[in-house]
């Protein structure tokens, strides 16, 4: 604990503790005492009062404290770097999206990549997505590249083929596609491993075909991303795709004092060689910026309809992308858990989770005295025998948060509506004792927590809306677990449960300001919830009316 700093009471109408005997503070006026970054007591008002007489006094009023939002698994630094692109998710059609990019590409010199972020052609008018030649009536003096919103797949221009060094003679790298027609003439569109090696660092076999940005504009980009969270009473996040440029990012802007979100850093599996080397391990690091686990992918994207199924999609016999060879996965599995990390990894489908559990369970058996949690991140399509498995192995499952609420009736094309049922199983999971966390995925999914308890509680399509869509109606679950889903289970999944989630001594403070009642409040209203303020270690770090 800080000593010699000037302690704060601070009180509110409501204080949800998140404590296992009841969610609130029970006090006729319910305040807490911070010092330094650390919660020191709850209680009443007064008797904290009269404890420490000389404290900084700060009154919210008729308002909701609650522990500071935590999005286990996202993409900040992605984000960031996709602010020097352009946001296609609000077009709602091909037409926009080309007039987008082609205003971005009048403004670019010639030969400067132009990059469409969150394109997601579902909404965008066409069920069929933009090809190589449809970018390539654009422009061909610029390299193009489209990434779709699940950031599994992306198209790219001729142009843009021509730079990443890609031919009609190239062949498929591991874990990738380069889509080709009946011709066999690649239509542009690159899948997993295809589109990492263009456009991601953190999972570039080498160098990708997009340069760098510069380390200033970068950082900018990142702080600006990290307002945008503190916005929504985000506190802690899950960066869930780290490479060394990625850390080093964080690491600059940690040492200039610039972070206003702790992250758990996931490290993607390409380094894991060298963390080993170097003989550092999860957990590595302080309270903002730490090594949260080795981060790798066992199949592609549920709303790219790309995740590895054992039952095909909806009128196909497509049963997904399987991103590792069992051979290579069960090696990736092993190296990390005999090492002590913890694997943090990407499987969606039921058949993915499936070998992924066969690769963790053999691990454990091959190692039984290495004690670590894995995580399943997404963890999509389950079973009873999944969850079974889950639950005897330790292993923590990461589902989407707000995927029903935002993609539900691209799911349902996909999947069908009894399949749905036993998608983003909260209920399941928990009922049957599995540690859940939750997750935004953003930029793959919308990042708003509030959104996210909402379609946790409703499973409503639609955006939530009253006539959406019931998806999935028997994996609901209440408020309460909804919140805790984004305070405990997320510190659970990141190893920090016993310093995050909860307002109560002994932990971090770290917490949102709402205007209302978040467990209380009709569930189709919590996105209106305003975000007062966000603290983070004891300090606020936004408020309502500031920009972003």
């Amino acid at each position: 604990m800080s000593v010699g700093m000037r302690p704060r009471l601070i009180k509110a109408a409501r204080v949800v503790t998140m404590c296992d005997e009841d969610p609130y503070l029970i006090a006729a006026e319910p305040a807490f005492v911070t010092i330094g970054e650390w919660i020191t007591a709850v209680g009443e008002y007064d008797d904290l009062l009269a404890q420490h007489p000389n404290a900084e006094l700060v009154d919210f009023g008729n308002a909701t404290i609650v522990p500071g939002f935590n999005d286990a698994h996202q993409h900040p630094t992605m984000t960031a770097g996709n602010m020097r692109g352009v946001d296609l998710s609000h077009a709602t059609s091909h037409a926009q999206v080309a007039s987008l990019l082609s205003e971005r590409i009048s403004s670019s010199a010639t030969g400067e990549w132009v990059v469409g972020t969150r394109y997601d052609h579902a909404k965008s008018g066409d069920i069929t997505p933009l090809s190589r030649d449809d970018l390539d009536e654009l422009t061909g003096q610029h390299p193009v590249l489209l990434i779709n919103i699940g950031a599994h797949w992306g198209v790219v221009n001729s142009a843009g083929l021509h730079a990443a060094g890609l031919t009609e003679a190239s062949q498929d790298p591991p874990g990738g596609e380069l889509v080709r027609d009946a011709d066999g003439r690649l239509t542009g569109i690159v899948h997993e491993q295809a589109l990492f090696d263009v456009a991601y660092p953190a999972l570039s076999r080498g160098n990708p075909a997009i340069p760098p940005q510069d380390q200033e504009a970068a950082l900018a980009q990142l702080i600006e991303t990290l307002r945008a969270l503190n916005a929504l009473g985000i506190t802690s996040v899950g960066d869930a795709m780290v490479g060394p440029v990625e850390l080093g990012l964080l690491q600059e802007a940690h040492r200039r004092g610039l972070l206003t979100v702790r992250v758990n850093a996931l490290l993607t599996y390409p380094h894991v060689d060298a963390l080993r080397r170097t003989g550092l391990r999860t957990d590595f690091g302080d309270r903002w910026l730490r090594i949260g686990g080795i981060k790798a992918f066992a199949d592609g994207a549920v709303a790219g309809g790309t995740c590895l199924v054992d039952e095909p999609f909806e009128g196909t016999e497509d049963h997904g992308i399987q991103t590792l060879p069992v051979e290579e996965l069960d090696e990736l599995v092993e190296l990390v858990h005999r090492s002590g990390n913890r694997l943090a990894i990407h499987a969606n489908g039921d058949r993915a989770i499936r070998m992924v559990l066969d690769s963790i369970e053999s691990a454990r058996q091959k190692h039984p005295d290495v004690q670590v949690q894995h995580r399943i991140e997404h963890c999509t399509v389950v079973d009873d025998d999944i969850v079974d498995r889950l639950r005897r192995s330790g292993t923590i499952a990461v589902p989407f948060g707000s995927y029903v609420d935002f993609h539900g009736d691209k799911l349902l094309a996909y999947y069908g509506a009894d399949r749905l049922e036993r998608m983003f199983a909260h209920r399941k999971l928990l009922d049957s004792g599995v540690p859940v966390a939750g997750s935004s995925d953003f930029p793959c999914g919308p990042v708003e927590p509030l959104r996210a308890l909402r379609s946790c509680i409703t499973r409503r399509s639609g955006s939530g809306k009253s006539d959406g869509q019931v998806l999935g109606g028997s994996q609901r679950i209440t408020p309460v677990e909804a919140l805790a889903l984004y305070t405990t289970g997320s510190a659970h999944a990141s190893g920090e449960d016993d310093c995050k989630g909860r307002i109560w001594p002994g932990f971090l403070a770290d917490f949102a300001v709402l205007n209302g009642d978040p467990l209380t409040v009709d569930p189709i209203a919590l996105p209106d919830l305003d975000v007062r303020q966000t603290w983070v270690g004891g300090e606020p770090v936004w408020h309502l009316g500031q920009e972003r």
